[in-house]
């Protein structure tokens, strides 16, 4: 039994050296996929935003286009919000589990930690490695999600008013209610992607 202690030692390190590989490779691909779909959204709304500037020079066809293209980048613009905040929660998450290997691996020598620090109780939760940046609500503001629901709730709110306005409302009516409704969408997107940050904060502090 004594024999396979070593075995099993050495078995156990190797999974862990492979599975920090496979978490790294996870965070590497995460942060590929999110730059995609922003790219994505934010290509489309440019390509849109441009189309509606030719039609609207030369021809009358630009309002039924416009009431075609707009809600379906609005629809494509509110979808990658969500997926890019599962992404971050995901990554979240795999770093808390590259943390627990690399405490581990702290733990082995004394001058371990000088190596494998642990993160500190006020680091941001989406670093690996202490930088001085510290927990603040305001940061979700800088997210790539937040970047996107953002101009996403813009673009509603700049649609909606154009919508009014094509229906006969004056232009001032429109274009507060085209507003209200922006800072609406831009709250309950912060508010959303908030509570899913919470969730994976609160999962990672309850961890061992």
């Amino acid at each position: 039994m004594s024999d396979e202690r070593p075995d099993a030692r050495s078995a156990f390190e190797s999974g862990l050296a492979n599975e920090y590989f496979a978490l790294s490779g996870l965070r590497a691909s995460s942060i590929g996929e999110a730059g995609t779909r922003a790219t994505l959204f934010f290509t489309t709304l440019t390509g849109t935003v441009l189309a509606l500037g030719f039609l609207a020079s030369s021809t009358n066809a630009v309002v039924p286009v416009a009431y075609a293209a707009l809600p379906i980048v609005i629809l494509l613009g509110l979808l990658s919000f969500l997926r890019l905040v599962e992404i971050s929660v995901e990554d979240v998450g795999a770093l808390r589990a590259i943390n627990r290997v690399r405490a581990y691996y702290g733990s082995l020598v004394p001058e371990g930690t000088e190596y494998f620090p642990a993160p500190g109780k006020q680091q941001a939760i989406n670093e690996l490695v202490d930088v001085g940046a510290r927990r603040a609500p305001w940061k979700a503001a800088l997210t790539i999600a937040a970047t996107v629901g953002v101009m996403d709730a813009l673009v509603a709110g700049a649609s909606l008013a154009f919508a009014l306005a094509h229906a006969g409302m004056t232009t001032t009516p429109a274009v507060l209610i085209g507003i209200a409704v922006a800072l609406v969408m831009i709250w309950a997107l912060f508010t959303y992607q908030n509570r899913r940050f919470g969730a994976a904060l609160r999962v990672g502090e309850a961890s061992p």
